[in-house]
């Protein structure tokens, strides 16, 4: 009794020397120091405007060190998201590049006899994320954000965001500007989010206007990535066992360049008109040069909230050699492929995404999702069919629905339903049903 005494009266004699030293301290100096505090609204709102804004991600960080001006801030947080639940109808769970992650481009087809059903527990779900804001509230205020953390298949960690902030612009590893971030999804369970979502991480440097009068507007330019034959011809009218190489890769020099432009009645209440313009280069060695080929997309996206408790979220989006940009297309070899009809040339494949969504929010901790998606591609039929079975794709169905609650600030718990359809060109199609369940700890 008598040590916590004798301590007790150290620590106040200590916190009494700190606090008389600070008023010795002149202002221009004690502004510099820095403190860590709880979060309060405005450095909350200061840290919104450049922090990712999609599904799983980390909410701001509940702390901060910063200095008194807001000068400086620096947050560090993340989430801890164990996972379990059962596959029903096929064992996606257990393909290579599925995991927790709901992918119907990779559901079996067909379902394998005895693998139809799977039990998980997936606590290899979580990231790290660190926020710094120089020269908060000026015109020349600068934010850098990094994300590390899981894929949820194994425990390896990778970086999954790296960029910086200014005036506007924006540059390094992030969500490509094609993508409406508003207007993708409600939240899910689910890493990977509706199949015909347009979603895709890019290098990129881009950058968007503040608001006029509602209107805004962005621009960017993405580091090219294709996925194309892979310089083997394999159509129809010319078939791959020939032995004959008639297409040839080349280094690829024109960037893709998205762009946006949206009206906001407010946050959830908006409209964006979105697009993309791509270039592909290739050898054609039966001319023996290279040429070039265009691939773009469009879409129409946004969100409608008739009342504080509900938001819509609503998006279409329709190209040509655009698979890198949409959800369940991205990896597979389909954005350009060899023309059937001439011997050495090739063509972008036409596709879409189309999502619909809906969240209703009864009460500030109580969340309910719903949503339904399709992706679809066309044109590339005979060339699929001499792909392996993984990459044979016509089009996908997802649906949806889920329930968060918060039971603290720090602790959020969830249970969805999830059921998706592959349908491929010749071999048929395969569903799989998910039941899962979260919880999930954010700092």
């Amino acid at each position: 009794m008598k040590a916590s005494a004798t301590f007790l009266t150290a620590l106040v004699v200590c916190f009494a020397q700190n606090v008389a030293a600070q008023d010795s301290i002149p202002v221009a100096e004690r502004s510099n120091k820095l403190e860590i505090v709880r979060m309060t609204p405005e450095v909350a709102g200061i840290l919104k405007k450049t922090r990712p804004v999609e599904n799983k991600s980390i909410p701001v960080p509940k702390f901060a060190v910063k200095s008194a001006n807001n000068n400086f801030i620096l947050t560090i947080g993340g989430s801890i998201t164990p996972v379990f639940g059962y596959d029903i109808g096929n064992n996606l769970y257990k393909q290579s590049d599925a995991g927790i992650s709901f992918v119907t481009s990779a559901i079996p087809v067909p379902a394998t006899a005895g693998h139809k059903s799977d039990f998980y527990i997936n606590p290899i779900n979580g990231s790290v994320d660190m926020q710094i804001v120089g020269l908060a509230g000026t015109d020349n205020e600068i934010s850098g954000y990094v994300k590390i953390g899981t894929n949820g298949i194994d425990p390896s960690i990778v970086l999954q965001r790296a960029y910086i902030t200014w005036r506007g612009f924006t540059a390094g590893m992030k969500l490509t500007l094609f993508q409406d971030d508003y207007a993708c999804q409600p939240p899910t369970i689910d890493p990977e989010g509706p199949s015909g979502c347009v979603s895709n991480v890019a290098y990129e440097i881009s950058y968007k206007s503040k608001s006029y009068d509602g209107f805004r507007f962005a621009i960017g330019l993405d580091m090219p990535t294709f996925y194309s034959s892979n310089g083997y011809y394999r159509g129809k009218d010319y078939p791959e066992e020939d032995g004959k190489q008639v297409i040839g890769t080349a280094e690829q020099l024109i960037p893709d360049i998205p762009a946006w432009v949206e009206y906001s009645f407010s946050q959830w209440n908006r409209v964006r008109l979105s697009g993309i313009l791509r270039n592909f280069a290739y050898r054609d060695l039966e001319a023996g040069k290279t040429r070039h080929m265009a691939g773009w997309g469009a879409m129409l996206s946004g969100n409608l909230s008739p009342s504080s408790k509900v938001i819509f979220y609503y998006q279409f989006a329709y190209g040509r050699g655009i698979g890198n940009y949409l959800q369940d297309i991205a990896g597979k070899p389909l954005s350009f492929v060899p023309k059937d009809s001439e011997l050495g040339r090739m063509s972008s494949s036409p596709m879409m995404g189309i999502n619909f969504g809906v969240s209703y929010n009864p009460t500030p901790k109580l969340q309910f999702n719903a949503m339904a998606s399709q992706s679809r591609i066309w044109n590339v039929r005979e060339y699929c069919n001499a792909l392996p079975e993984s990459e044979n794709y016509r089009y996908a169905l997802y649906a949806a629905v889920n329930c968060f609650y918060n039971i603290t600030p720090y602790l959020q718990w969830g249970i969805e339903g999830l059921w998706g359809h592959r349908q491929t060109w010749n071999i048929g199609g395969a569903h799989d049903t998910r039941i899962q369940t979260q919880i999930a700890f954010t700092f």
